[in-house]
C-alpha cells in the first residue's frame, strides 16, 4: 500500500493519529465524515480525572499541517493531474500527516506525507543514495528515491510523493502542485 511506504519514510518522526476521508468531485464541494476517534468522543465524559491536563489544540513538535496535508492539492487539481472524474482523499494524522488519494472508483493514485521534523536530515539521508535522481523545479530540492518516491523539500518542511502506478511524470505533477503550497 502506498501509504505504509510514503509513512515509513518519515517514521523517525514518530507518533500516531486518526483518520479523516474526504469525498471530493470536482465543483462539487466536498463531504467529510469525521475520525472515528472524535466521533467516539462525542459522548458526555461523566467525570474527568483530578490531574487531567487540558488537551492541547497545538499540534505537537514536527508535526506536518494534520488534516491540512491534503489541502496541499485540491481534488480538481488532482482528478485533471489524474484525468478522473473525481478523487477521494483520505487523512493519516502523523506525524508524519499522509494524504492518500483514490479515484471515483476507488483505485489508489497517489499518497504524499509532510513533516516538519528534521526535513533537510531526512531528505539529505534518502536522497543520498546513489541511485536517487535529483529533480529541478520543485522545491527547493527534489529527488526520486528508489522504493520510496519523490522527495520534495521546500523551506523546513519535506514532503514524499509516492504515485501508485510509479509514473514519474505524474509524481513531479503532483509534487510541483504540493511544493507551491507548502
Amino acid at each position: 500500500m502506498i501509504v505504509v511506504a510514503v509513512a515509513g519514510v518519515l517514521a523517525a518522526c514518530g507518533g500516531s493519529g486518526g483518520v479523516e476521508t474526504t469525498n471530493s468531485a470536482p465543483d462539487s464541494g466536498g463531504v467529510t465524515s469525521a475520525p472515528a476517534t472524535e466521533a467516539a468522543s462525542a459522548a458526555p465524559a461523566t467525570e474527568a480525572p483530578a490531574n487531567a491536563t487540558p488537551a492541547s489544540t497545538e499540534p505537537p513538535p514536527g508535526a506536518g499541517t494534520a488534516l491540512g496535508v491534503c489541502e496541499l492539492a485540491t481534488a480538481d487539481e488532482l482528478a485533471r493531474i489524474f484525468a478522473v472524474p473525481s478523487v477521494t482523499t483520505t487523512v493519516f494524522v502523523g506525524p508524519p500527516d499522509t494524504c492518500s488519494v483514490e479515484s471515483d472508483a476507488g483505485d489508489p493514485l497517489v499518497a504524499w506525507s509532510y513533516s516538519t521534523a528534521q526535513s533537510a536530515a531526512v531528505y539529505d539521508a534518502f536522497a543520498a543514495d546513489p541511485s536517487s535522481i535529483q529533480v529541478g523545479g520543485i522545491g527547493d530540492k527534489a529527488a526520486f528515491v528508489q522504493n520510496t518516491g519523490l522527495l520534495v523539500l521546500k523551506g523546513s518542511a519535506l514532503s514524499v510523493v509516492s504515485v501508485q502506478s510509479g509514473d514519474a511524470e505524474l509524481a513531479k505533477k503532483v509534487g510541483a502542485v504540493v511544493a507551491g503550497r507548502m
